[in-house]
């Protein structure tokens, strides 16, 4: 066993805030899931698989859909929830939508645009949680030193105290001495 002073250590910042290629991986799944049953709005920045087109008439509405099925794109699922082309009439206008999903070599195109903005994501919220961590372990080291620091105040306090009680004392005790030497007092402290 050595004698030798031990330097204190500096507070390690834990491995937590690490990139791992699972979460990664799971992060994009859930955005594939989420791109693949969202309607695009690239107005609002929202990327998605189906596109929604509002023709202006029937017969309109009829050359967009075959032009853009001969195109690779895709009717939606019946069970998605959204019907591939809808028709509101009443008497002052109509109304047609159609839903249709981008062909399969563009979705994976965008889901690769996708998985660029999850990492980048990702990485910023690991950043974010890496410097957070940082700044509470400084406020926590410089908390313990300002007790520390405190508490030697405390002590120095203390031992200056007793050093002027001893003091006190130590001049009481000589003058008492002198007092005894002169007769002014007794032996046992009283006046004469």
């Amino acid at each position: 066993m050595s004698n030798k002073p031990t330097q204190p250590q500096a507070p390690q910042t834990p491995m937590l805030h690490t990139f791992s290629d699972s979460e990664y991986r799971e992060r994009c799944q859930n955005a594939k899931g989420f791109y693949e049953s969202r309607i695009e709005k690239p107005y609002a920045g929202i990327l998605g698989a189906i596109v929604e087109f509002t023709p202006a008439n029937l017969i309109d509405a009829l050359e967009l859909y075959h032009e853009y099925r001969k195109a690779s794109w895709l009717p939606l699922d019946s069970v998605g929830g959204l019907p591939t082309a809808m028709l509101i009439e009443s008497p002052q206008a109509s109304f047609i939508t159609i839903y249709l999903k981008k062909p399969p070599h563009q979705q994976e195109s965008d889901l690769v645009k996708v998985c660029k903005q999850v990492k980048a994501d990702y990485e910023a919220e690991l950043e974010a949680a890496l410097n957070a961590e940082i700044d509470r372990q400084v406020a926590m080291s410089l908390a313990k030193d300002e007790r520390d620091r405190l508490q030697a105040e405390q002590q120095q306090r203390l031992n200056r105290e007793q050093e002027v009680r001893d003091e006190l004392a130590a001049s009481r005790a000589k003058l008492r001495d002198e007092l005894i030497k002169s007769g002014r007092l007794t032996k046992e402290g009283t006046a004469q």
